[in-house]
């Protein structure tokens, strides 16, 4: 960036104060991975009793979508580095994709946790199974373990109750899709204890 920002003419002002502007966001996102490897993946690996290093997938989890414009952005501007920067862009895409995961392992699980053999009765099983698996119980869980204040983001500071709790919940699902994709379904089995 600081070599693109020399080659820059000085009288490009609106290019100027776009990279001023990037350097200030790429500087606060490297300081949140910082924090996340630093604070959150050690408080994680020991509640979970596992490691969350392989693959960055953690990381990865903490990018929100609103990071997404910021590397699109640059990409307009400087197309020789695209593919790098699409990269980049796709981060906010593969949390979601994360939390995907992290949902079918959750709904598994908490299946896993209310099933009785002897009862045969769906309606029961779902309505279960929704009292462990929602954004409320979700939202907790997500504070428990400083999920939401690790997001690597450029959210507004004021959203509503209801997408706070949604963005928590989709927090703690991409944690459970990582655990499930390095430990398996027999660990998320075990976890589930965190929101029944």
């Amino acid at each position: 960036m600081k070599r693109e920002k020399e080659k820059a003419p000085s009288q490009n002002t609106r290019l100027l104060g776009k990279m001023k502007r990037w350097t200030t966001q790429l500087t606060s996102i490297l300081s949140l991975v910082d924090r996340v490897k630093d604070s959150l993946r050690p408080k994680l690996e020991k509640v979970l009793g596992v490691p969350l290093h392989k693959n960055n997938l953690l990381l990865v989890a903490m990018f929100q979508p609103s990071t997404k414009n910021l590397f699109l952005e640059m990409i307009d501007e400087f197309p020789s580095k695209q593919e790098e920067l699409r990269h980049l862009v796709a981060l906010s895409e593969m949390a979601e994709a994360l939390a995907l995961v992290g949902d079918a392992a959750i709904s598994l699980a908490a299946l896993h946790h209310v099933w009785q053999p002897k009862s045969v009765d769906v309606g029961v099983l779902t309505q279960k199974r929704s009292d462990i698996v929602n954004n409320e119980h979700m939202a907790e869980l997500c504070d428990n373990w400083g999920l939401y204040e690790h997001r690597i983001h450029f959210d507004p500071h004021a959203v509503s109750k209801s997408e706070m709790d949604h963005d928590k919940g989709t927090l703690v699902e991409a944690i459970y899709g990582i655990v499930y994709i390095e430990h398996g379904l027999e660990k998320i089995i075990e976890l589930i204890r965190y929101l029944a």
